[in-house]
């Protein structure tokens, strides 16, 4: 039998804007008991990542923590590893940006901790082929990704126990392979079962120096669902951990750093472009998504694993084609990476890589994308990190202005896009070009209080509303979509929440009552200046549940113009369909968080045209940082009306108010009267406890019953405006 290396690596990580009470809980229910349990077993060895910004919130709120670990660090029973600062997808960002988010985790640990990582911690296992050369170029010695990724490669299970050497452009990486086996056995196996498991790798394996590897989250021991109990008060881990020390003669635990100072490679290895195979499956389109994993189980119960291993689902980046939000995150952080070569500040650069934090760009068991709180700390970076990085790019241009006059020759420089700028004093200036992605130009309208992101040919609706000297996004609102898991609740086969330790890949649990009549599915992502004409006799709950039927929706392509006005810019967008000539125009002035809208709807058929005018607008309302981000109300007279509840019709309002916990508001003041339609938005939505509902933001439409003869119109005008509390 061969001496067994077993390496385990810990992963501790909380989002960006995550709750302080949620980080709390699972500081106490795993990071802090798992501390305590390697000070109790000075025998146990593992290496450790934490996150920048988890150790950011530790060090504020746990500084003893910190100690204690570094303590562990001294006396070798600890090997850290770095990753990026905030926890990135690293294929996803810059170059530049990988670097620098991992030198500052690896200058931190090495201030804090006293050592220099030489491993790195590959979020969320997202490897593609061209990794390797800015990872060697920032310091990184070795990582580790998932067996899943050798099998993809065509290597058998018999060739991953020890690491290989990759390399792009000539720049080397050590890589393991962590064991999906190991993965899935602790902590639910009985301990006895996992050490059985490890000795039948040592009976079998023909290697010199055998090396397995568990690399995982920390939250798993005892923050996940039911396993606090399992894993610290049944005393699982205790007896893991005494099991190991126990079975010396022939298990050695070694951080992955020393297996690699002490062994060599087993050779050269090139991995495809993957993720571990559960996120593979939840980045493919939703119908894709449930054909592929009723295969994956009919080939599992056949116990065909030879064809199981040639397995693959999707690829991470379709997130971004999947869930057009998460592709808005991620080009605007591109579009301020730009804008942040030309000027920036460390202010602006460090908010940019707060935003690129992995948590709201991806969706699968956990919440991801649709936690709202998350995606709005994400927004909130991105507003900040542009507001900085174009405050920046003004300085400079001041300062360039007051220098000497010297001549240059003038160069042209090639773009992949067609960008036409229209710039006004006082920092207005209006962009058009292809920010998405999409194959289709849009228009972005920014002065130093706003930022409007307009989508012509994507029926001409606002994207991006923020409030830039807040940097909050008013307009940050998912989609109701379809997911693979909803097949199971629409089917009726989901569980009730189960009791106990229970892996959290498995069985679709809900917790309440009634998710299948909660289930809507949207046609068009939401945002703001959505207009639809409804039939006379739509009702603000077949509105909500993405039933009514419409003769005009918020879709197609719309003319469009800019013009330089006096004291802004003013858009003006025009289409025509279904016998109906639709103009709207949005102004935008140089100085103030308000914008004027003006529709005329002209019906241009030989018959009169009735129905119901709408212009739906989906806001997230303003909310205090220690605020309750659940307050949602539309202020009328001093009278306050929920948004959270059921859907509703105000009538004949002028103005009113949208009201989060912030001590401002959002007033739309209107030229003449209009019904105010209002409901929650919300999703019914996985999380690590089961489905879910979870509110993503409010609906508020105005709306204005349609009676036209052919040739008449109707106008519509409205404001949208800051206030502060206790403005009249």
């Amino acid at each position: 039998m061969s001496r067994l290396y077993l390496g385990l690596v810990l992963h501790n990580h909380q989002p960006v804007g995550n709750y302080d009470f949620v980080i709390e809980q699972v500081y106490d229910q795993a990071y802090g008991p798992m501390l305590d349990a390697l000070e109790r077993h000075p025998g146990v060895r593992v290496a450790m990542h934490t996150s920048g910004c988890l150790f950011d919130w530790i060090a504020a709120r746990r500084p003893e923590y910190m100690t204690r670990l570094r303590a562990l660090c001294e006396r070798g029973q600890v090997e850290m590893v770095t990753g990026g600062y905030y926890e990135p997808i690293l294929p996803m960002i810059p170059d530049a940006d990988k670097a620098g988010q991992i030198r500052k985790l690896s200058s931190y640990i090495a201030e804090r901790f006293g050592q220099q990582p030489r491993g790195l911690w590959l979020t969320e296992r997202v490897w593609e082929p061209g990794l390797p050369a800015p990872l060697a170029d920032a310091g990184v010695r070795w990582t580790l990704v998932d067996d899943a990724h050798f099998r993809m490669a065509g290597l058998r299970e018999d060739q991953l126990d020890g690491y290989y050497i990759t390399e792009d452009q000539g720049k080397p990486v050590k890589i393991f392979a962590g064991s999906q086996r190991l993965r899935y056995t602790i902590p639910w196996a009985p301990v006895e079962d996992v050490v059985a498991e490890l000795r039948q790798i040592a009976d079998t394996s023909a290697s010199v120096a055998p090396y397995v590897l568990l690399g995982d989250d920390g939250e798993k021991f005892g923050a996940w669902p039911g396993t606090h109990d399992h894993v610290w008060n049944d005393g699982w881990m205790e007896r893991f951990f005494s099991a190991i020390e126990a079975e010396g003669d022939w298990l050695e635990l070694m951080t992955p750093g020393a297996y690699a100072e002490r062994f060599d490679a087993r050779g050269l290895v090139y991995l495809p472009t993957a993720s571990y195979a559960e996120m593979m499956e939840w980045a493919m389109p939703a119908e894709a998504a449930a054909e592929y994993h009723r295969l994956t189980e009919r080939v599992a119960a056949e116990g065909r694993g030879d064809i199981a291993r040639y397995l693959r689902g999707g690829f991470w980046r379709y997130f971004l084609a999947k869930y057009p939000e998460a592709n808005a995150m991620h080009k605007r952080g591109l579009r301020i990476d730009e804008k942040l070569e030309r000027a920036g500040s460390a202010e602006a650069r460090d908010a940019l890589w707060q935003a690129q934090c992995n948590c709201p760009y991806w969706h699968g068991v956990f919440g991801g994308l649709y936690l709202r709180h998350i995606r709005a700390a994400t927004n909130s970076n991105l507003v900040r990190a542009e507001r900085l990085a174009d405050e920046a790019a003004s300085a400079a241009t001041a300062a360039a202005a007051a220098r000497p006059a010297r001549v240059v020759r003038a160069t042209r420089v090639a773009t992949a896009t067609r960008v036409a700028t229209a710039t006004r004093a006082g920092g207005m200036r209006a962009s058009e070009r292809d920010f998405d992605f999409d194959g289709q130009d849009d228009l972005l309208v920014q002065s130093p209080d706003i930022s409007l992101l307009l989508h012509p040919k994507r029926g001409g609706m606002i994207s991006e509303f923020d409030l830039r000297r807040r940097d909050h996004a008013l307009l940050d609102v998912l989609a109701r979509r379809r997911e693979a898991y909803h097949e199971a609740l629409i089917e009726g086969i989901a569980t009730e929440e189960t009791n106990g330790a229970a892996n959290i890949h498995g069985a679709v649990r809900v917790k309440e009552d009634g998710l299948a009549e909660a289930l809507a599915f949207d046609r068009f992502r939401r945002g703001g200046l959505q207009e639809w004409v409804l039939d006379e006799d739509a009702t603000v709950e077949g509105f909500a549940r993405a039933a009514a039927a419409a003769s005009f929706a918020p879709e197609g392509a719309w003319a469009h113009r800019v013009i330089e006005a006096e004291g802004g810019i003013v858009v003006r967008m025009e289409r025509a369909a279904g016998g109906l000539a639709m103009s709207k125009q949005v102004e935008a002035p140089v100085r103030g968080e308000m914008i004027t809208v003006r529709y005329e709807c002209t019906n241009t058929g030989a018959e009169e045209r009735r129905g119901l005018f709408v212009s739906e607008w989906n806001l997230s309302p303003p909310q205090a940082p220690d605020g309750d981000d659940r307050i949602a109300e539309l202020m009328i007279e001093g009278r306050a009306v929920d948004l959270t509840g059921a859907p509703g019709v105000e009538a004949g309002v002028r103005s009113f108010d949208v009201r989060g916990s912030a001590r401002y508001g959002l007033r739309c003041d209107v030229d003449g009267e209009v019904d105010a339609w209002h409901f929650p938005v919300e999703s019914v939505s996985s999380s690590e406890g089961g489905l879910e509902r979870v509110a993503q933001g409010v609906s508020v439409s105005l709306v204005r019953r349609l009676e036209l003869a052919p040739g008449e119109s109707l106008r519509l005008g409205f404001t949208w405006r800051v206030v502060e509390d206790g403005a009249a």
